[in-house]
């Protein structure tokens, strides 16, 4: 027998007896575990299957209510149950199509987008593929264009109408009732309407008012500008601006002045007695008003509170900063040292910690969730969290993984699966790679040693035995060897 023959039929009886003897195993873990080229591991009490391949590049997951596979970095796929979710993602960030009850949405690169929604019963969607786009909107009307040759849209972008001609060139655009003709965008623009009316000459001059409202017009801008609003009500705005030497705004009861902005500014409101003062920014500001105080000595040191509801403070930023925030459940606090370092926690109105997290970027990220659900990650690629970036990218680059949830236990991960450890209620399993493996339960425990080299198995009184990948095993009962030394006991006491 050559060697060829010898290693298939090594693979073939490591396969066999890596599968479990009894069928009472069909209720307990069960992995097949070829550390880093292909592993599987089934949990007929979580309803759970993953197969990881090529390390963390390959995965295929199935639980009750979803299913994930995906080839990572370039694509991933979900499906879930619970949200009448489907999504596509495809190079994260760069692509994604999800559908959601029935609403559509896909991009890729911001060149290409899709959606389609239902609006109270009424289908609507448009698609881009730059240069070109098309649509129907909920009330049955078609769009579409070449851009910038011409085109014309319905309802979006904040208008009811707009079409365009060789832009920047000629576009014109409608809301209520409001119509606005570009000329070489943005140079020319004039705005005819019942309310409003108004032209531009940029940056020469323009001028502009809603009647009854608001007016404004400029001239050289932005250097010169002139703006009044809330006409309609019992105390108007004032605004003015040389800019940048001076800039002003004020009514009867509010006043803030601009002197070389940014640098100098100073605001007033009589109602709420609220005062700032710049002097000048960023590295002096003083403010204080109803319940509010705050002192500012950039970069050396920072306070602001505003009471029942937040307090900020920095020292030598950013070296460190804190955050405090009050909300109807509880309180938040944040500690940030060097932007790297993020410690974050947050209890109830008796003080009782609900949740917290440790972020030291890039290193590490733990986190506790208020229902006790808790996660810790060595190497964490980016200093925020994304669920996109979580299936596409970060396993990528964590090496370890420890995660609690008070449902499901406790579960690790090292090495993309070389060593993995999942503990729960009467289970505790654990794996390194295809070396060695232990699973133990209420009244029954298995151990085995390169996939069938040794292999032990414990069910209740029968016990299993097998050695060297032999197609035999050894199997007797505990009871039964329990019984044999009594009678021997009792015969060599003279019974």
């Amino acid at each position: 027998m050559d060697i060829r023959n010898i290693v298939y039929l090594s693979i073939l009886s490591i396969l066999f007896y890596s599968f479990p003897l009894y069928s009472v195993a069909e209720e307990r873990p069960f992995s097949l575990n070829f550390w880093p080229l292909f592993q599987y591991l089934s949990d007929p009490v979580e309803g759970t299957q993953k197969i990881e391949g090529m390390g963390p590049f390959f995965f295929w997951q199935e639980d009750p209510h979803q299913k994930q596979w995906g080839i990572r970095p370039i694509l991933s796929w979900t499906s879930d149950d619970r949200e009448s979710l489907q999504r596509l993602e495809f190079a994260y960030p760069l692509g994604k199509y999800q559908v959601i009850d029935g609403d559509k949405k896909g991009y890729f690169a911001l060149l290409s987008l899709f959606r389609e929604e239902n609006v109270d019963g009424q289908k609507r969607w448009d698609f881009q593929f730059f240069p070109f786009f098309m649509g129907e909107t909920e009330m049955g009307k078609d769009y579409f264009g070449i851009f910038p040759i011409y085109g014309f849209l319905f309802n979006r972008y904040g208008k009811e109408e707009i079409r365009f001609y060789l832009w920047p060139l000629y576009s014109r655009s409608t809301s209520d009732g409001v119509h606005t003709t570009q000329l070489l965008w943005p140079f020319f623009s004039f705005i005819d309407g019942e309310k409003k009316k108004g032209f531009r000459f940029w940056p020469f001059y323009g001028r502009r008012e809603t009647f009854g409202t608001s007016k404004s017009e400029f001239f050289l801008w932005p250097v010169f500008l002139r703006q009044t609003t809330g006409m309609d009500t019992d105390d108007p705005m004032e605004e003015r601006m040389v800019f940048p030497f001076y800039l002003s705004k004020e009514s009867k009861h509010f006043e803030s002045k601009t002197f070389l902005w940014p640098f100098f500014t100073y605001t007033r409101d009589r109602l709420t007695g609220f005062e700032q003062l710049d002097l000048p920014w960023p590295f002096f500001q003083s403010l204080q008003g109803e319940k509010l105080y705050g002192i500012k000595f950039f970069p050396f040191y920072g306070y602001k509170e505003k009471e029942g509801d937040m307090k900020r403070i920095f020292i030598l930023y950013p070296l460190y900063q804190r955050e405090e925030d009050q909300m109807r459940e509880g309180e938040e606090r944040t500690h940030r040292l060097l932007l790297l370092i993020r410690i974050r926690s947050g209890g109830d109105r008796q003080g009782v910690l609900r949740e917290s997290s440790l972020r030291i970027w890039p290193f590490f990220d733990y986190e506790r969730e208020p229902t006790g659900h808790t996660t810790f990650s060595f190497l964490y690629l980016f200093p925020f969290k994304d669920e996109g970036f979580e299936r596409n990218l970060f396993p990528l680059f964590r090496i370890f993984r420890w995660e609690k949830d008070p449902q499901k236990g406790k579960s690790v991960d090292f090495l993309w699966g070389f060593y993995k450890r999942i503990e729960r209620e009467e289970l505790d399993f654990w794996e390194v790679a295809h070396l060695i493996g232990v699973k133990r339960g209420k009244g029954w425990k298995t151990v085995s040693l390169l996939k069938g080299l040794f292999y032990y198995n414990l069910d209740g009184e029968n016990v299993n035995l097998r050695l060297f990948y032999l197609p035999f095993r050894l199997h007797w009962s505990r009871q039964r060897s329990d019984v044999l030394k009594s009678t021997e006991k009792e015969f060599a006491d003279g019974g």
